[in-house]
């Protein structure tokens, strides 16, 4: 799979998760903040109103002080402590005078007053102030500001609602038991004298009802959130699970597809390190799918190819792996031991596929490309079990064929071959060879056959079978043809304007030029250009053209052979309905095939054949002409039967232009 197609998919797949994510991380960060906030500040608000009522307390009492002297001490100090039992967060009240000297105290102790650190309480309400006094070796509470107290972080600490939660139900004289207790001297000064009072300051439960209440609040909304965000997490997750099954799923057999196959091998190829298993990658391909379509149907060939799919995917082991690719092709990845092993395990496959339907014959062809360590590429391995049943065709029904480096060669010459045709053409890099048609009678010249040979820059000569199959497989002979064609006009003409003796030159024409219906008028915009006579040029074309589209072959023949062309047929006997193509075609020449003339039992069935067959056309007005002759005792035998032309290698073997003109003196 290529990097781009495989971001692609990625990129498909992504529901993009993480701005879910970041949004529950902001939220999640954002109520833990005002959760603090919220603490913070409460905790703050009933501090600082227990402070204020303290300093209240004290005010009053010292208020009792603005008129002391001897004769009112007594009832002063029956208000004083009148007043503390009211106020149960009062525990001492101590009076002294200016100088420090101790005037009276509720239980008998007074502040350390060298051991005090002093904050003015600007809210107090009594005086010109009221100051705080803290023993120093208490941790510190308050801190000062320029207009109020502030209560220390240090008394966050002190909060402990695990503790508040665990013992509701403790109680202490009769009241609940404090969060919070601190103990603080407020100092008065009243007239000459100091009055100072010992506060207690306790934080109740009930006290901070608004903070659990406010907690209690955020709690559910973060709880809603939370689950907001693990549904949506839960239903990214399913809906990227659903995307990945899609576009792993294919459409025809509901099982993997290709990109599953190549994503599920290449991950197995990947665990199998040090080669613990030895795995071989199959192209299992039916023939004539497309036939089985035409006569049952494009729904029933689908559901075919489905069951295909299953009864091979229940053929398959623990790591291995399987998908349809396309066109009744599968590919599968399997474990084996040995060779043999694995073409009695691929022998296994197709009984299992000819299996699915038992009463119609199926073919199925097999190319195995054996992995090697370190290999991981499923595409690649597939595509040289690809080639390996590419390479042996269809003649012979259910083979097995190995993928070897020599296939890979080849198809890298079909590749070379295919990319630099047309600048070849372009170049002329195609040159008319010439073969020699001889009289069998008088043994001079009386023709030639027009030959393509390839004169590559760099590689040099290369044989027309490296390049004619591939030119006939992909369509360029079409081109080729007529690029001869227009090659040996032009020799003929030029010839012509010499004063040179012209004999018949033939040209092949091939079977796929026989598509179109108006070949013979094309034929002749090429040859006219150069106004060459029609008679001096021959066409050859092949007995195969015969099972290509019959009304346009013989349109075609008739049409040529009435311009005044010769049509001739090619390779005769080499296919399986000679006799029945020359009754109804009406041909000019007949080339009886080489391999008449080749093999064992020659003199005794091979030369009789070529007898008959040249009687038999004597009979039919038609000229034979016998190629591949290698010998003085075909040659004879030939004369014998008044074979009119012979073409081989005992006379003369292909030749270029120049060479052909010099030997002939043409």
């Amino acid at each position: 799979m290529s990097n781009s197609k495989d971001k692609r998919i990625k990129r498909l797949k992504k529901k993009h998760i993480w701005p879910s994510v970041l949004g529950l991380f902001l939220i999640l960060m954002l109520f833990a903040l005002l959760i603090m906030l919220a603490l913070g500040t409460t905790c703050l608000d009933v501090v600082q109103r227990k402070v204020n009522e303290c300093s209240n307390r004290s005010a009053k009492i010292a208020g009792l002080y603005e008129e002391y002297n001897e004769t009112s001490a007594e009832s002063i100090t029956t208000s004083v402590l009148t007043y503390m039992d009211m106020e149960t967060d009062i525990e001492t009240v101590a009076v002294t005078d200016t100088e420090g000297g101790e005037v009276w105290s509720s239980d008998g102790s007074y502040p350390n007053e060298d051991k005090m650190t002093e904050f003015e309480l600007r809210q107090a309400k009594f005086g010109s102030g009221i100051q705080m006094l803290i023993e120093e070796d208490e941790e510190g509470v308050f801190s000062e500001d320029e207009n109020t107290l502030v209560i220390n972080t240090d008394i966050i600490s002190k909060l402990d609602f695990v503790s508040l939660l665990n013992e509701t139900d403790v109680f202490v004289d009769g009241g609940q038991a404090s969060l919070l207790q601190l103990k603080v001297w407020y100092a008065v000064p009243v007239n000459h004298l100091n009055v100072f009072v010992l506060n207690q300051i306790n934080v109740y439960a009930n006290d901070l009802v608004m903070l659990l209440v406010t907690l209690v609040l955020f709690i559910i909304m973060i709880s809603i959130f939370a689950l907001y965000y693990i549904v949506s997490f839960v239903s990214v997750i399913v809906s990227i699970r659903k995307t990945t099954k899609i576009i792993y799923t294919d459409m025809v057999t509901g099982g993997d597809n290709w990109l599953g196959f190549v994503k599920k091998g290449t991950s197995l190829l990947k665990r199998n390190r040090g080669s613990r298993r030895k795995y071989a990658m199959i192209h299992l391909r039916m023939y004539k799918y497309r036939s089985f379509c035409t006569c049952f149907g494009v729904q029933e060939g689908e559901a075919l190819i489905e069951k295909f799919y299953y009864a091979l995917k229940k053929s398959l082991k623990y790591h291995e792996v399987m998908a349809y690719h396309e066109n009744a092709e599968f590919g599968l990845l399997i474990c084996y031991n040995d060779e043999q092993q694995l073409r009695d395990r691929i022998e296994a496959l197709k009984s299992t596929l000819n299996a699915v339907l038992p009463n119609m014959k199926m073919y199925f062809g097999v190319g195995v490309c054996q992995i090697e360590a370190g290999q991981r590429d499923v595409e690649q391995l597939y595509n040289n079990a690809l080639i390996a049943c590419d390479m042996m065709g269809e003649d012979t029904e259910n083979r097995i064929a190995f993928f070897d480096e020599e296939m890979n060669k080849q198809k890298l010459w079909e590749r070379k071959v295919e990319d630099e045709m047309d600048r070849a053409l372009l170049n002329k890099e195609f040159k008319v060879y010439l073969q020699p048609k001889i009289s069998a009678m008088q043994e001079i010249l009386a023709g030639a056959e027009a030959l393509v040979r390839w004169i590559h820059p760099k590689d040099g000569f290369i044989p027309p079978n490296k390049f004619i199959p591939i030119f006939e497989k992909n369509g360029f002979i079409l081109k080729l043809d007529d690029y001869m064609l227009e090659e040996v006009a032009s020799l003929q003409a030029r010839w012509i304007s010499e004063g040179r003796k012209i004999v018949p030159i033939s040209v092949n024409v091939s079977r796929a030029h026989f598509t179109r219906e108006d070949l013979a008028e094309h034929i002749c915009s090429i040859v006219d250009k150069y106004r060459v006579p029609h008679s001096v040029i021959e066409l050859e074309l092949t007995e195969s053209a015969f099972f290509d589209d019959k009304k346009v072959l013989l349109d075609t023949v008739k049409k040529l052979r009435e311009f005044g062309f010769i049509v001739s047929m090619d390779d005769f006997g080499a296919g399986y309905s000679s006799l029945n193509s020359l009754k109804e075609l009406q041909l000019d020449v007949l080339k009886i095939d080489a391999d008449f003339f080749r093999g064992e039992n020659v003199e005794e069935r091979g030369m009789l054949i070529v007898s008959e067959v040249i009687d038999l056309a004597k009979k039919l007005n038609m000229k034979i002409v016998a190629e591949g002759i290698e010998s003085r005792e075909q040659v004879d035998f030939l004369v014998e039967q008044e074979c009119d032309l012979i073409q081989g290698y005992f006379f003369a073997k292909p030749m270029a232009v120049e060479e052909f003109v010099e030997k002939y003196k043409y």
